[in-house]
């Protein structure tokens, strides 16, 4: 046999292959099966039915591939990773479970952009980013070619953060290498031929919370969360005009400052991200004027090895408290962090949305539970090339790619998950800070501020770590921050029905109430969450409360406005346009704050019946 002969055999077998899978594929479309949820999705799914149209929890991953790009094995390559990763086939439909299809096509489209200029492209790929998912039919998984000339072509990959977090992102970017070269090259991929689906996850999750491990974990948290968790006030700063949701603003550190914290993290045992992290804390200290500071930082939440290359959301954000109240050293704070660090490190597994209903922290307006900042260093492992690429800064350079050149393609982070978060990310020998802020706390002045302020604190400390922390200086001063509370009023402008009518609606909802809650006894006046309820079952009564909502639709939101059966039938009462005169910002973060807030009350009503049991020779677990 020739070698013509050959390679003809392995494209007629390569086509078969083809026309195989596209025929398991059609079969699979009908196959369906149902899961819990994991405690990182139930908020998540909450934010999105509050805020259908919100972009805040889109993950992104752009690049411009050059030398040779062909969209056609890319969108084969796509196809067959969505294959392999079961969190790309979901979709969620209901409050309590997400559906798990046997094939789901992902969103892939090709776009001709040989004649667009770069504004025109950097437009259409913001666009397409924000572009809003839908969870009930799915995909969560968009992507897009621009082909901008023959073998070059902009590339978007969006995924929803329910299904994906960035570990998965390294995961999805290295697998689809191996698997576009297979296409091209007509060959089977390398890659194992199965994964771990996250359901095992969400299983092993739940397992662990009801063990022993779940239960010193939640101990510890407990004792190192104790006393009063009040919320970060920051500085008042003139606002942009017309601002909102957020905004992002990538910076450079200097290498001599970068090999600096590589340096003093070598001598202390420590690593760099707990370097960042103190400076971090001293920086929120000197906004805030609190000398117990409360940082929020991302953990991995994968501490099975056999989790490692499965795509999903398993991302538990940690609270690491500091004391600076006794002003030591930055050497000595550094020494505190690692401590907190590694504490803190063995007890991740405990989910943070369980966390805020059991400590019930004080709520206040659209602020984020028990920490307003956060900070977050990625390193990504998997594929290490994808730190240039995911920040896209002047200092990113070009990495090879399946035979490709991949160029870093910026895509603007307009999130507002919280109202200050600081994001380095580890690039070879390189550090690049993100800086992302809510523009209803700070305006992009401030904010460039706020980056001077923290080099500033940071060059100072590594110049002289024994140097104590009060005595850092900052590159300029602010005063720290004052209460920014504002009142929710409960009236909406509209009018009210009759009276009989209203009594009719309260009946209506005192009935779905006591069905949900599954408790007697509701009165008009009783508080939803002191009755035991939380977000996830006030999703449940906003679906069967849609009816009486048919003249003046009620949106999720709104029901954490009128938590009482009386002021919920108040609502519902009224006619007319206008019935939520304050749903136009619609922000993501306020969306978790008020989910905090009605699981904080439903916790102090748990504490009170505990306390209750303990008095009777109860257990209390």
């Amino acid at each position: 046999m020739t070698a013509d002969d050959i390679q003809k055999d392995d494209l007629q077998q390569w086509a078969i292959r083809k026309k195989l899978e596209a025929a398991l594929r059609a079969r699979a479309g009908q196959a369906r099966t149902e899961h819990p949820l994991s405690y990182a999705q139930r908020p998540l799914l909450l934010l999105h039915r509050m805020n259908p149209d919100s972009a805040s929890y889109n993950v992104g991953f752009t690049a411009r591939f050059t030398g040779g790009f062909d969209s056609a094995a890319f969108r084969s390559a796509v196809s067959s990773l969505v294959g392999r990763h079961a969190a790309l086939r979901t979709t969620f439909h209901g409050t309590d479970h997400q559906t798990v299809h046997g094939w789901l096509e992902p969103d892939f489209a090709d776009v001709d952009a040989s004649q667009w200029d770069e504004q025109q492209i950097e437009d259409a790929v913001r666009h397409a980013h924000r572009e809003p998912f839908a969870f009930s039919t799915g995909p969560l998984v968009r992507v897009r070619t621009y082909s901008v000339a023959p073998g070059e072509a902009v590339i978007l990959l969006a995924v929803h953060h329910v299904v994906c977090d960035f570990w998965s992102l390294g995961v999805i970017v290295a697998e689809l290498e191996e698997l576009y070269l297979a296409e091209t090259e007509r060959r089977p991929s390398q890659l194992p031929g199965r994964n771990i689906p996250y359901s095992d996850f969400v299983a092993h999750q739940r397992e662990l919370i009801q063990g022993e491990k779940g239960s010193e974990a939640r101990a510890y948290w407990h004792s190192q969360l104790s006393g009063r968790l009040e919320p970060a006030e920051w500085p008042r700063f003139e606002l942009d005009p017309g601002a909102d949701a957020g905004g992002s603003i990538p910076f450079p550190i200097s290498a001599e400052l970068a090999d600096r914290v590589f340096q003093l993290a070598k001598e202390e045992g420590v690593t760099p991200y707990a370097v960042l992290l103190t400076a971090f804390q001293v920086l929120v200290s000197r906004y805030t004027g609190r000398r117990d500071v409360l940082v929020g930082s991302p953990f991995a939440g994968r501490t099975s090895p056999t989790m490692a290359e499965c795509v999903g959301n398993f991302v538990n954000p940690v609270v690491l408290r500091a004391d600076l109240s006794d002003a030591v050293s930055f050497r000595e704070q550094l020494g505190r962090t690692r401590r907190t660090v590694i504490e803190a490190l063995e007890h991740q597994d405990y989910p943070f949305e369980l966390l805020v209903g059991e400590l019930a922290p004080r709520r206040v307006d659209d602020r984020n539970p028990i920490f307003q900042a956060m900070f977050s260093y990625q390193k990504p492992n998997r594929y290490p090339a994808l730190a240039g690429l995911y920040v896209a800064d002047d200092g990113a350079a070009p990495a090879a790619w399946a035979g490709l050149t991949a160029v870093p393609f910026r895509l603007d982070q307009q999130d507002d998950q919280l109202e200050l978060v600081l994001e380095v990310v580890h690039d070879g020998d390189r550090l690049v800070g993100l800086l992302k802020y809510r523009k209803s706390v700070f305006s992009a002045l401030a904010a460039r501020q706020v980056i001077g302020n923290c080099l500033a604190l940071l060059r100072a400390a590594l110049a002289d770590p024994d140097r104590g922390v009060a005595e850092l200086p900052m590159a300029s001063e602010v005063t720290p921050g004052i209460s920014r509370r504002t009142a929710v009023p409960e009236s909406v402008g509209t009018t009210p029905r009759s009276g009989t009518a209203l009594r009719g609606i309260e009946q209506r909802v005192t009935a779905v109430w006591r069905q949900v809650l599954g408790r007697e006894g509701v009165g008009p006046d009783d508080n939803f969450f002191d009755l035991g309820g939380n977000s996830m079952l006030l999703m449940r009564v906003h679906e069967m409360l849609a009816d009486e909502a048919a003249d003046t639709p009620l949106k999720v939101n709104e029901m954490f406005r009128y938590p009482t059966v009386a002021g919920l039938a108040r609502r519902l009462g009224q006619t007319g346009p206008g019935a939520d005169t304050d749903s136009g910002r619609g922000r993501a973060s306020s969306r978790r704050a008020q989910l905090a807030g009605g699981t904080a009350r439903s916790a102090r009503l748990r504490a009170r019946e505990r306390r209750v049991q303990d008095s009777d020779g109860g257990n209390d677990v």
